[in-house]
């Protein structure tokens, strides 16, 4: 028989028995809901996520589309290049590891790759924007791809793109105007995310490329990539979808890129001013030139010099990143006598035949004052007509014209030719420039209590005290030229298809004023400014170009700074123009002497291209230049 205390300790076996089965079933059942809940009910979304994890997208690059010259020939163009770029899934973990070993790289100058302050700010941007590759290295060199394929094994989500890089192949011509690219500053990113720009990507910041960014720019297309648990690349599997990138639209420029080339050799980059070519027909800029210029190919180095570079053209006292042509103001000096001039015959208060009472004897007296002439060392100018005054260039005859006129009417034909506000050229901030009357010289002086007084009129008839950009001199003169509208100056001539040079989009030539002038005003200065380079007493005879009939206006505007800053507006021929130029070479002196030649050389050589002068013409023009 078993014993009390046996039976007792069966069943208390029995119990524990039945407990752990029961315990079991339970682990077994909630095994068996689980596996069925990630087989069953996640599994097409585990699976997904699984194939994420092994599969990764990566953006292709689209080519950036090319800056042309208006016959094709290219003024921008891309270089392929290696980068170093950080992908945020798979180094998080691995950052403290990372930023010791890639803080030991050096070059081949045994200068340390990276710094530790920057590493540390690179993967925190990784790890804020995940959806985001913050670029490690740019434009690596072969020694540099080298060292990383070295130590590729330890560097997990450090991977290299090749990525299109911008070049200028002509350095430092015509930069201001192409302008550059740089990457998308972090304080934009967000405002720029949803037109899909990603860190790291590059955007025109100046010049032509910020104008023209949505036309240049492209859509990137997208890759898949398959990599490992260290999230190393291991291949490109076949049967994932790829979306091939759009390449970004050519932009056709009306520069010339003959014409371009002798305004910069020309305009030495020893001299500071600028130069502005145009089609007075049309309004195209056929040339333009900002010094001291600045090469865009500096903006497209690897970070560390980019800085260095950047920081010397910052901290340069010229200001070389200025682009004088649309954002240096200066006052027009005696060329704005075109203006006073003609402020006269539109107006039909002074005839050019007329002469005022007081004949030019060095200076004119105006209550106590005495305004001189810039002639005022004899011979004197005497009594002149308009024609007689313009090509002489006489400050008392403006006097007396503008004390005649006021300074209304003067400058409302100045506003009427692009003075004093913007031209709407398509590059980004253009200057405006500034004509003065009463209202507007006390609105300026509030804070210093001064009022307007009619004597200022002395110096504003003759160009000292309104402000122009070099670009409105052109637009001016071109206004004059042609008589009968004033062309708004534009760069854009066509955008085309990247693929078959197809035009998607022409400009228009847009008439930026009217002109409703008589026949006789428009002949009264055209014979003015062909006097004032082709009489016996003009001031512009270096700008004499045999067979083609040259107008134009000399000035000196006065400059606080130093020597007068030289100025000269032409345009050719006067009996059809077809070119008008606008310049100013800052210290420069007289216009005559010093901007006048620039100008002719940039003539001789439209019109040799033309055929309208042969190519010898350049020995005859030897010792006017």
């Amino acid at each position: 028989m078993i014993g009390a205390s046996e039976q007792s300790d069966q069943i208390e076996r029995n119990e524990r028995t039945w407990i752990m089965i029961a315990v079991l079933s339970v682990a077994f059942l909630v095994l068996a809901g689980r596996l069925a809940w990630l087989q069953i009910v996640q599994g097409e979304m585990l699976l997904r996520e699984s194939e994420a994890n092994r599969l990764r997208e990566d953006p292709v690059q689209a080519p950036r589309g090319l800056l042309l010259d208006r016959e094709g020939r290219p003024l921008v163009q891309n270089r392929p290049s290696r980068n170093l770029v950080i992908d945020p899934s798979s180094v998080r973990g691995h950052e403290k590891e990372l930023v010791n070993l890639l803080s030991q790289f050096f070059d081949q100058d045994s200068t340390q790759l990276f710094d530790t302050t920057f590493l540390k700010r690179l993967f925190r941007q990784a790890r804020l924007t995940p959806s985001q590759r913050p670029v490690l290295l740019e434009d690596a060199s072969p020694m540099e791809m080298a060292l990383f394929a070295e130590n590729q094994y330890r560097l997990p989500g450090i991977i290299q793109e090749v990525a299109m890089r911008r070049e200028y192949p002509y350095g430092s011509l015509a930069g201001h105007m192409l302008g550059y690219t740089g990457e998308v500053p972090e304080e934009r990113l967000d405002e720029l995310q949803d037109e899909g720009y990603r860190l790291g990507d590059l955007i025109g910041q100046m010049g032509l490329e910020q104008e023209y960014e949505k036309d240049l720019r492209g859509k990137d297309g997208i890759r898949w990539i398959e990599v490992d648990a260290k999230g190393r690349i291991v291949g490109t599997p076949d049967d994932m979808p790829r979306t091939e990138p759009v390449p970004g639209k050519h932009v056709r420029t009306t520069i010339d890129l003959d014409l371009q080339k002798v305004a910069e050799e020309a305009f030495s980059d020893s001299l500071s001013g600028a130069v502005v070519v145009l089609d007075p027909r049309t309004g195209e800029v056929l040339a333009m030139c900002s010094s001291p210029r600045i090469d865009p190919n500096i903006f497209a180095l690897p970070g560390r010099r980019r800085a260095r570079e950047w920081a010397k053209l910052a901290l340069d006292s010229r200001r070389p990143l200025n682009n004088r042509a649309i954002q240096g103001t200066y006052e027009p000096g005696s060329t704005f006598k075109i203006v006073t001039s003609l402020a006269g015959l539109v107006t039909g208060r002074w005839g050019s035949h007329a002469h005022f009472p007081a004949a030019c004897r060095g200076g004119f007296h105006f209550g106590a004052r005495y305004q001189r002439c810039w002639q005022d060392k004899g011979p004197f100018h005497g009594s002149l007509d308009m024609i007689g005054a313009l090509t002489q260039s006489c400050d008392v005859y403006y006097y007396q014209l503008g004390l005649y006129l006021d300074m209304i009417p003067i400058n409302q034909v100045g506003a009427s030719l692009g003075l004093g506000s913007r031209t709407g050229i398509d590059l980004p901030n253009e200057k405006t420039g500034l004509l003065v009357d009463s209202a507007t010289h006390e609105r300026r002086n509030k804070r210093l209590g001064w009022k307007w007084a009619r004597g200022l009129i002395l110096n504003l008839s003759i160009g000292q005290g309104e402000l122009v950009t070099p670009l409105q001199l052109a637009t001016m003169v071109g206004g004059v030229a042609n008589g009968h509208n004033v062309m708004r100056p534009h760069l854009m001539k066509a955008i085309l298809d990247p693929e078959t040079n197809r035009v998607i989009r022409a400009s228009e030539n847009n008439v930026l004023h009217k002109l409703d002038w008589s026949d006789a005003t428009i002949q009264t200065i055209h014979s003015a400014m062909d006097s004032v380079v082709n009489g016996i007493h003009g001031t512009g005879h270096s700008a004499r170009l045999p067979g083609i009939r040259v107008g134009g206006k000399t000035g000196s505007a006065e400059n606080p700074h130093g020597r007068t800053h030289a100025l000269f507006v032409c345009a050719a021929p006067m009996e059809a123009p077809e070119i008008a130029i606008g310049l100013i070479v800052e210290n420069g002196g007289h216009g005559g002497s010093t901007a006048a030649p620039i100008a002719i050389r940039i003539m001789k050589t439209y019109f040799q291209k033309t055929g309208r002068l042969p190519k010898d013409t350049s020995a005859s023009m030897k010792g006017r230049t």
